[in-house]
This record gives C-alpha cells, sequence and structure tokens, in this order.
C-alpha cells in the first residue's frame, strides 16, 4: 500500500509539458510499484520461513547433543543466552566502527554488527560441537583402561555387571557416568545388549561401537569374554597410536588450515584498529571492494576445507 502511495506521488508530480500523463505510463508506473511490493513481501516471507527452519533444527539438534552429553539445561536458555550475548556485542560493535574521520558511517557499523551477530550465533553452535568433541576424546581415551579393568574382574571371577560397577566406581568421567546410565536402564528392565546398543548410539564412538559388537557376540556364541576384552583393548591401543603418529604427522597442515583461514581476518582487524580505519571503510563501501571480499570469503572457505580434507586421515 505505501509502495503504491509513493508511486501515485510520484506520477502526480511527473507530467509532461501540458500538464497530462499517458494512461499506459501511468498504469506502467502502478504496476510496477505492485510487482515490487508483492517482490518484497514475497522474500521476507521466504526470509522468515528459513529463519523459523533454522531454528526449529538448531533447538532439535542442540537438544539431542545436550542429552548425548548427559547435561541437563533447556535449550532454550542456551539460545536466549547466545542472543542477549549476539546483540550486546553486535551494539558494541556498531558504535565501535560507524564513528568516522568522514563523519558517521552507519552502513559500516551496521554490517559489521550484522557479521558479529551471525558469528555468535555460529559460535554458539560449534561450542556444544567441542564440547561433544572433546567429550568423546576423553571417553576414547578412558576405553582402554576400562576394559583392562573389566577383563581383570571377569578373571577375578565376577560377572559382567559386576565389572561394570567396578569402572563405575572408579569415577573417571565421562565413562563412569555412561556405564552408571547403562547400569541404570538394565535395572529398569531393558537387556543388557540393549543398553549397551544404547550407550553406543549415545556416545557415536567407533571404538566402542567395535567393543559393543563384540561383547554382544561373545554373549551370544558363549564365548571367552576375558580374552575378548584384552583383545579389544590391545586394537584400541594400537589405534590410539595410530591416531597420535598420524596427528603428528598433519600437525603442520592444520596449523596452516587455521593461518590460511584467520590471516583476512586479522589483517582488517590491525588496519582497522592500528593503522588507518578509513582504508577498511573504503573497501567495504564500494561494490568492488564488497565483491573482492565475498570472492575471497569463498576462496578461503574452499582452501580451509580442502585442507581439512588432506589431513584427515581414516583409520
Amino acid at each position: 500500500m505505501m509502495i503504491g502511495i509513493l508511486a501515485q506521488m510520484t506520477l502526480d508530480q511527473t507530467v509532461d509539458p501540458t500538464g497530462n500523463m499517458s494512461v499506459l505510463v501511468r498504469l506502467a508506473v502502478i504496476f510496477g510499484a505492485a510487482a515490487t511490493g508483492c517482490a518484497v513481501w514475497g522474500i521476507l516471507q521466504i526470509g522468515t520461513t528459513s529463519i523459523d527452519k533454522w531454528q526449529k533444527r538448531f533447538l532439535e539438534e542442540a537438544e539431542v547433543e545436550l542429552q548425548d552429553m548427559l547435561i541437563q539445561m533447556p535449550v532454550a536458555k542456551l539460545v536466549n543466552y547466545s542472543l542477549i550475548i549476539g546483540s550486546l556485542l553486535s551494539i558494541a560493535m556498531f558504535f565501535i566502527t560507524s564513528p568516522g574521520e568522514n563523519g558517521f558511517n552507519w552502513k559500516f557499523g551496521l554490517g559489521v554488527s550484522i557479521a558479529v551477530f551471525l558469528a555468535t550465533q555460529f559460535g554458539s553452535r560449534m561450542s556444544i560441537r567441542l564440547l561433544k568433541l572433546r567429550r568423546l576424546t576423553r571417553f576414547n581415551d578412558q576405553l582402554e583402561d576400562a576394559l583392562m579393568s573389566m577383563g581383570n574382574a571377569l578373571k577375578a571371577g565376577f560377572s559382567i555387571n559386576q565389572a561394570v560397577e567396578m569402572v563405575i566406581k572408579q569415577k573417571k568421567n565421562p565413562i563412569s557416568l555412561e556405564f552408571k546410565l547403562m547400569i541404570q536402564q538394565t535395572q529398569l528392565g531393558v537387556t543388557f545388549d540393549e543398553a549397551l546398543r544404547n550407550m553406543a548410539k549415545r556416545i557415536e564412538s567407533e571404538d566402542f561401537f567395535l567393543v559393543v559388537s563384540a561383547i554382544i557376540t561373545a554373549r551370544q556364541t558363549g564365548g571367552d569374554l576375558t580374552g575378548v576384552f584384552e583383545r579389544l583393548a590391545q586394537v584400541i591401543r594400537e589405534r590410539m597410536r595410530i591416531q597420535r603418529r598420524i596427528k603428528t604427522l598433519t600437525a603442520q597442515g592444520r596449523m596452516q588450515g587455521m593461518v590460511l583461514g584467520l590471516m583476512p581476518v586479522i589483517l582488517l582487524a590491525v588496519l582497522y584498529f592500528f593503522v588507518d580505519p578509513n582504508i577498511v571503510r573504503g573497501f567495504f563501501s564500494h561494490p568492488i571492494g564488497i565483491a573482492a571480499a565475498v570472492v575471497v570469503a569463498i576462496l578461503e572457505t574452499c582452501g580451509f576445507l580442502v585442507i581439512r580434507k588432506i589431513v584427515n586421515v581414516d583409520i
């Protein structure tokens, strides 16, 4: 409606020397304004729908990952904290980067604040994944000792449930918490094999998937669980040795990927805060500069992904 009113005002001011305007021109302008309004409305609808889908997906994935890590925290609270922190940082960056020698450049400040807000929301999602990855690494590091302890308990005449309880008593988190939850499920009527499968799905560890498959197969076929635990501990020990060796050999490549991704950002920050902020403002105020920044971001992302693909070796 507002676009139609503005179009009509424009028509009232745009007349030929005789004071008349062609009906076709009027219709063209009115239909053009209406089409523009419909396009804007459609873009807003698509954007709102996309944001709602992204938020729903983020909440679902975050809730699953927090439950897998046994963290009792409402996902809505995490999202609220992320939005509050992102809003405060973006407002602060707007007032820090907008003032300049040539006046108040609100466009540059707005662009920086939007980038900071999006980075904050992305960072909250990545922080959950990093916490889960760190927890998985600790679990895998503790798995070998847990298998050896369970094997020794079986040699001493304990049952498999008692062997698991011995691991729980050692109180080495997170493996003791995971086995404790598994035992609690068996006490509620879940079979031992099913509780092991649930634990494997929750942890998503390749080593533990191997352990679960071997234990279930040995229990179903009447195999020697003591020997199974010893062989599994030996296999996991060898896998970890190879993984550490590969991690050492690929350390230089991983560092190159980090430097490649952070160098442009650090260079822009140095130019803005320590050299001349007008250089950065002028760069992002020109269409060519914006296009160059987009191209650089795409190339940097491709280079980082290629390096990560090279240095990530599956065993």
